[in-house]
């Protein structure tokens, strides 16, 4: 399985040198693999095991029960082609039905600004700054909120459906 990042910051994210560990992580009912006609897509990982920083300073950001911690990764093929928020979207689509829920929670690195502008735009706003974590290259991580998750309408619903199979089309 091949899934690397090519530049900072987001080679944090790459996955590899474990691919048996990948494949588990990625079948083991925490995380949600999504598979198009081109294979994997991305995956989901909703509720504690969901990007959440085990660090002691962090711990009050993750206090509110009333988010589901939403982790999440879009295949770097896929990436900084304007598919971040149809994706991200349908991942919080599927929470919601999933789950019940319409609060959700997550974690980026402070400088994955093209995650950070995703999340903003379907609304989720900063609750807090964690320093220190991981280190060079990453060392500051944002922790943003969404309340009052608003699923599509059913029209709108059926267009993405439409469409989204021809945005994720890749010429190699």
């Amino acid at each position: 399985m091949s899934w690397e990042y090519s530049a900072p910051p987001y080679e944090i994210y790459n996955l590899r040198n474990s691919p048996p560990l990948v494949v588990v992580r990625l079948v083991d009912g925490r995380y949600y693999s999504v598979f198009t006609e081109l294979g994997l897509t991305g995956f989901f990982c909703y509720g504690p095991p969901a990007g959440r920083l085990r660090m002691k300073h962090a711990a009050a950001l993750y206090q509110n029960a009333k988010y589901l911690d939403v982790g999440l990764g879009m295949h770097p093929k896929f990436c900084g082609r304007g598919l971040g928020t149809y994706f991200v979207r349908a991942g919080l689509v599927y929470a919601h039905r999933a789950f019940g829920t319409n609060h959700f929670r997550l974690t980026a690195a402070t400088g994955n600004i093209r995650a950070i502008k995703v999340y903003a735009k379907l609304g989720f706003i900063e609750s807090g700054i964690i320093k220190g974590c991981v280190g060079p290259p990453v060392s500051e991580f944002t922790v943003m909120t969404l309340d009052d998750f608003v699923p599509p309408s059913a029209a709108e619903q059926a267009r993405l459906n439409r469409d989204l199979p021809r945005l994720f089309q890749v010429d190699d």
